[in-house]
């Protein structure tokens, strides 16, 4: 496949931590991830008066359409662009979803935080660990 990504979008990238990559999976997925999510919410998405809480965080997530969602030849492409071919690891998984919804209730969870991602050993969350320059790391 042909770079997805032009010198801008790399240097983005590079520079801010992200990049906007449109039509990175199709539409059809997406609803399909929706439809999982409000289903797990246990409220309905055409009736404001069931979204009672200001944000309601869903866990992981491994069925079919996420995982399809991540792994589109647009992003793997992007990713070989990025990192470069064999310097990544497929997606099998996805974190954590905060849904937020529109309320005069303080949801007690804004602000910024940092994802860790590695330490001596992967199981044991207490001992991960975050590489704040994270330079030549695409695992």
């Amino acid at each position: 496949m042909e770079e997805v990504l032009n010198s801008i979008q790399v240097r983005q990238f590079i520079e801010e931590g992200f990049v906007r990559i449109d039509d990175a999976f199709p539409a059809h997925l997406a609803a399909e991830v929706r439809e999982i999510l409000w289903k797990d919410m246990d409220v309905e998405p055409n009736d404001p008066s069931t979204w009672t809480k200001p944000v309601i965080r869903l866990g992981m997530y491994s069925q079919p359409p996420f995982i399809q969602s991540a792994n589109t030849p647009i992003l793997h492409a992007a990713f070989d662009q990025l990192v470069g071919k064999g310097s990544w690891i497929p997606c099998m998984a996805m974190g954590t979803f905060p849904v937020r919804f529109p309320s005069k209730e303080e949801p007690a969870d804004t602000g910024w935080h940092i994802d860790v991602s590695f330490g001596d050993h992967p199981t044991n969350f207490l001992e991960w660990r975050a590489n704040w320059c994270s330079k030549n790391r695409g695992f």
